[in-house]
């Protein structure tokens, strides 16, 4: 677990207090350690599927900014993008290694060695963002459907051979969103994620007058409200959902409501480049097993402008972090880490 729970640099951020203290309030004092640097921040743990702690904190806030207010939940948003597939492979035999040209033949020729295994593992070549003028570019554009977004890089050539190494990007799970909605032959991403996920899907696209939590932005002298939306990143980045909702969802997931035991561990298995370098992130997530604690785990963080979000799953004593922020800030890792550890009992 070298690269979540074992990494426990960032950590340092967490002070842990006496722990003659309670349960609760031992976690509440972790929590205000983070809210104080957000002008809204919400948590929820749940375990066994049961929420055994909430905190709203933060300095800027509003009677809108609940537990149960949607947020930017950004790249988190992967994660669930990634379940999805994992569902239809487990489930209704979909083969992951086929290439994405055989679900829409449309797609640019060089895309015709791409899997969805790779795209899936941030495999597959596609460009991430450039810089500040294309986060932007794509951030004011406007999307019904995933494929209304395609056009903003699809043509681009591919930034290394299908498989070769692991770069990260936006764009390879807006193709997937687009690809999961021709999968399923939905009329939206939200309807080609409910019939995958069914009920365990809580979250819904972000659109410009969503009802959600202010995002809010600095721009150098100070917190400022925006104006934002993030709709045409889908599956990639463009939900909204509640710290509330996204631990239910992380949840369903643990509980074994999406995938059985036998196919988490199979899930969660790294995979090799062509280059020969192992991947831990595999199906939209972070994800692997530490064998000291025989404990699967799974984990998303999402940050932009207007938002921040962090989803921590421990798989057999079945807890669940889930944090929300409408600014962006500090990874949440470390407040996840400290709270999944301590209601899962670890010690670090």
């Amino acid at each position: 677990m070298q690269t979540l729970i074992a990494a426990l640099g960032s950590a340092a951020l967490i002070t842990l207090p006496a722990m003659a203290q309670s349960q609760t309030e031992t976690a509440q004092a972790i929590f205000d350690q983070f809210a104080a640097g957000y002008p809204a921040l919400n948590a929820t743990v749940m375990v066994n599927g049961e929420i055994v702690f909430e905190a709203e904190g933060g300095t800027m806030r509003s009677d809108h900014d609940g537990v149960d207010t949607d947020y930017n939940v950004y790249s988190t948003a992967k994660m669930f993008t990634g379940l999805a597939f994992a569902r239809l492979e487990a489930h209704q035999g979909l083969d992951l290694d086929q290439s994405v040209r055989n679900i829409d033949p449309a797609l640019p020729d060089p895309y015709q060695d791409v899997t969805l295994r790779q795209l899936l593992s941030h495999t597959a070549g596609v460009r991430g963002y450039t810089g500040d003028t294309d986060w932007i570019a794509f951030n004011d554009l406007r999307c019904e459907l995933p494929s209304d977004a395609l056009g903003h890089f699809i043509n681009d050539p591919l930034i290394h051979a299908p498989g070769a190494r692991h770069e990260y990007t936006t764009y390879g799970f807006v193709l997937l969103s687009h690809l999961l909605v021709e999968l399923t032959g939905s009329d939206s991403f939200d309807a080609a994620m409910e019939q995958t996920l069914g009920d365990a899907y809580l979250a819904h696209k972000d659109s410009l007058n969503a009802d959600k939590a202010t995002p809010y932005f600095d721009a150098g002298e100070g917190l400022e409200p925006m104006p934002l939306s993030a709709e045409c990143k889908f599956g990639g980045g463009g939900l909204i959902a509640s710290s509330r909702d996204l631990a239910a969802m992380g949840s369903a997931l643990v509980e074994g409501q999406l995938l059985s035991a036998e196919e988490i561990d199979a899930a969660f298995q790294p995979i090799q480049t062509t280059g020969g370098d192992a991947v831990s992130y595999v199906y939209g997530m972070e994800a692997g097993f530490e064998p000291s604690l025989n404990l699967h785990y799974a984990a998303h963080s999402g940050g932009s402008p207007g938002g921040r979000s962090f989803v921590m799953a421990y798989v057999e004593p079945q807890v669940v972090v889930a944090t929300t922020g409408n600014a962006d800030g500090d990874n949440h890792y470390p407040l996840a880490l400290a709270l999944a550890d301590l209601f899962a009992g670890y010690a670090r």
